[in-house]
């Protein structure tokens, strides 16, 4: 009876082993471009966000400096008390 050595390792082997390491490989390199793809469009979506907040922000000071002015221009006159003002007396 021929015996073979335990450690011998024929070129199959070698092969078979190399293939596994391929599909591996190829599998990490799938994933980390599907990951690329999906952090780049995580940052245009945050893109998107950071414009619309910054649009709202210029809207909001926009607003701040109208208002004041539009209610001037309106000029309502509330007064709140007993007597009505001198201008709003009847003569």
């Amino acid at each position: 009876m021929i015996r073979m050595p335990e450690h011998e390792v024929s070129h199959g082997d070698i092969l078979h082993k190399l293939g596994v390491m391929e599909g591996k490989l190829d599998a990490m390199h799938q994933s980390l471009a599907q990951k690329h793809t999906d952090i780049a469009d995580a940052f245009r979506r945050l893109g998107e966000v950071e414009k619309r907040v910054a649009q709202g922000v210029i809207l909001a000071i926009a607003l701040s400096l109208v208002m004041p002015l539009a209610m001037t221009a309106i000029n309502p006159r509330l007064h709140f008390g007993p007597e009505p003002p001198t201008e709003a007396r009847p003569r």
